[in-house]
């Protein structure tokens, strides 16, 4: 495949990646501190997420799901779907997972023309995505108990300033591993277009710079569906969810594993939405994210598949 056009897919999905996960970070902000605030520590974590720990995710797909040696039509074709589909959610304003898209295509495109899928590594990044909302919940309600013992020794005043504090370090916390994971995920898919590394730098730059201006540009659409339409949360709780969600990502970062960073952060938030009586919990939403999150997925493999043969 030519350099140019896989490198524009990249960048374009880069672009849409920012515009559609910057929600999960600034949308979780967005009622306790400015829009800006939270647009810089989202823009600053994943810069340096990216540049710092990007290299993490360089096999997470190809040379672990799939062979380093994909076939053009294979690479084209799922790349192609993966934009393709985080496009049209992304418009239609629905949290997805870059890596629900990437994985399902990556999939499909190799199982159309016989390239062998590594099923021990498509059932270990499957079973994250099961395994990860609930201990992501799990380890947000551990949280949330231990910060209330801390604030109930506190005055009123300090704890409003301490959660604020708090809650902006481990939302950069959040970014820097979404840059890390995601960001680094896109990156990886470039190798197969040059092995220059003038080239690759050029292209870590020009991706970064992309996901900013979808961030800068589009990320403040997609916040309201994090921060109201789903779960409305307190300081003390968006920061256990916030905390947890960090957690699982930098365990999963560590392993180069595509982490489904919507999966992550709404189950760190249904754990501290659970923590009070009555639920502050959207259920509806919930469901229609958990239906859309296997949907996303199984649509990319049978486009991949189709797409992959058409070309």
């Amino acid at each position: 495949m030519p350099v140019l056009p896989l490198f524009f897919l990249l960048v374009l999905f880069a672009f849409v990646f920012g515009w559609n996960n910057s929600g999960l970070t600034t949308g979780n902000l967005s009622n306790l501190v400015s829009f800006n605030l939270a647009l810089f520590l989202t823009l600053a974590g994943m810069f340096a997420g990216f540049f710092i720990a990007g290299g993490t995710m360089a096999h997470s797909i190809l040379g672990k799901l799939v062979p380093n040696s994909l076939p053009t039509p294979e690479l084209f074709s799922a790349v192609a779907v993966s934009v393709a589909m985080l496009l049209v959610l992304t418009l239609v304003k629905l949290p997805v997972s870059l890596s629900n898209c990437t994985v399902g295509a990556f999939v499909g495109a190799a199982l159309a023309r016989g390239t062998e899928v590594k099923v021990s590594s498509l059932v270990e990044i499957v079973g994250s995505w099961i395994v990860v909302p609930f201990a992501c919940a799990v380890i947000s309600f551990a949280v949330y108990a231990v910060a209330m013992r801390v604030e109930r020794s506190r005055s009123l005043v300090s704890i409003v300033r301490a959660n604020r504090l708090v809650l902006a370090l481990v939302v950069f916390l959040v970014a820097f591993m979404l840059g890390a994971n995601n960001l680094g995920l896109i990156q990886s898919l470039g190798v197969l277009g040059t092995k220059s590394s003038l080239v690759l730098d050029l292209l870590e730059l020009v991706l970064f710079g992309s996901a900013a201006l979808g961030v800068v540009l589009f990320g403040k659409m997609l916040a309201q569906v994090v921060s109201d339409k789903i779960v409305g949360l307190s300081q003390i709780r968006t920061f256990a969810a916030m905390l947890a969600a960090a957690i699982v990502i930098l365990i999963l970062t560590a392993l180069s594993i595509p982490v489904s960073l919507t999966q992550v952060i709404i189950g760190g938030m249904l754990g501290a939405g659970i923590s009070r009586r009555p639920w502050a919990v959207n259920t509806r939403e919930i469901t229609v994210l958990i239906a859309g999150w296997a949907l996303v997925t199984i649509v990319c493999a049978g486009l991949g598949y189709f797409l992959s043969i058409a070309v």
